[in-house]
């Protein structure tokens, strides 16, 4: 059940994710300033002398992909669909394909909002001064961060085998792994106030901790019997893999001393007693250097590129003379000012 619910969740998840993508890209679709979209633009006139076979070639409309879905005058064709998922990572896009309730909704959310773009477009509300300079610092926004990521992308022989190895042995410091501790316990609880709780509970402490260090004891059964951690209890006192930061201070220096397989002396804590057993330890270690390799490719290519930007942006501001008005600058920022009092105020409810 918890499975299914598990892959239930990933699939809702890769559908929001697909629909994201798309939502992302209304700017784009809004773009032109035509009143019709391209799914309804009306066909290129024709010229007024008689057309030659050539000239009717060229005037054939193109062949529209088929409709996946429509609503009224809108459609989701194959190819947009197809364009969407192709952008998705091949796991995530198998598992969309048996998602038939998320790719509808998918469906319906895209028809949607295609519908909304006619209705604004039919009303002429793209020719609203605002908007237009918002389509327009968008597109400029678009076209820098295209134009300039062409002119400072990294060779694709960058980096060199030499290059990721330097930089591995820069980042070990960050990748390297604490020593994990696999313990299981016991817990007593017993208020560290309470004299006569925490008399009882050191005294089946200690007869516990003797019962565990027996040959052949079955520290997990003891466990299941007589913790009362509810959190770790069915699992024979199993915390797992954990690293001494995470165990509470009165555990950590027993448990660095202690080998696999051992059974400490009880532990007090405010909380009450722990019997410690050390099940297994992994050693402190640094990620090996295949697993972290492609990450320190992307990172540094991502770093070059970014200089490299900075450093054709830096030629663009060389190449001239900057000249900046600090009159009209100051007087701008006045005129923003005055603009801003002049506006009424809204009154607030008390």
């Amino acid at each position: 059940m918890t499975t299914t619910l598990k892959s239930s969740n990933r699939l809702r998840l890769t559908a929001a994710v697909l629909l994201i993508a798309v939502l992302a890209g209304a700017v784009a679709l809004m773009r032109g300033n035509d009143a019709q979209s391209s799914e309804t633009a009306p066909p290129a006139k024709v010229a007024a002398a008689a057309p030659t076979s050539t000239a009717v070639t060229a005037a054939a409309p193109a062949i529209k992909a088929p409709a996946i879905a429509t609503l009224g005058a809108v459609q989701v064709d194959r190819d947009e669909l197809m364009l969407q998922l192709q952008a998705l990572p091949p796991e995530a896009r198998d598992q969309l394909r048996g998602n038939r309730t998320g790719l509808d909704q998918w469906l319906r959310a895209r028809l949607a909002e295609k519908a909304l773009v006619e209705q604004a477009r039919a009303q002429g509300w793209q020719d609203k001064p605002e908007l237009k300079r918002a389509f327009q610092a968008a597109q400029e926004r678009i076209l820098v961060q295209s134009y300039l990521a062409s002119v400072s992308r990294a060779p694709d022989d960058y980096p060199a085998q030499a290059d990721l190895q330097a930089a591995y042995e820069r980042a070990k410091p960050q990748l390297a792994q604490p020593a994990q501790y696999r313990v299981s316990q016991i817990f007593l609880p017993a208020a560290l106030g309470d004299a006569d709780a925490v008399s009882a509970a050191r005294k089946q402490a200690l007869d516990l901790v003797k019962r565990a260090q027996a040959p052949k004891a079955d520290f997990a059964a003891l466990a299941q019997n007589y913790s009362r951690d509810d959190t770790t209890r069915a699992e024979g006192g199993d915390i797992g893999f954990v690293p001494l930061a995470q165990l509470t201070p009165e555990m950590r220096p027993v448990v660095e001393q202690m080998k696999a397989g051992e059974v400490a002396a009880p532990v007090q804590s405010v909380a009450g007693f722990h019997i410690l057993k050390l099940t297994d330890l992994r050693p402190a270690s640094v990620t090996p250097f295949d697993q972290v390799k492609e990450e320190l490719r992307a990172a540094l290519r991502t770093q070059r590129q970014e200089m490299a930007a900075r450093a054709y942006l830096e030629g663009l501001l060389n190449a001239g003379t900057v000249s900046i008005d600090g009159a009209a600058l100051n007087a701008a920022f006045e005129q923003t000012s005055a603009a801003a009092a002049a506006k009424p105020s809204v009154a607030r409810a008390p």
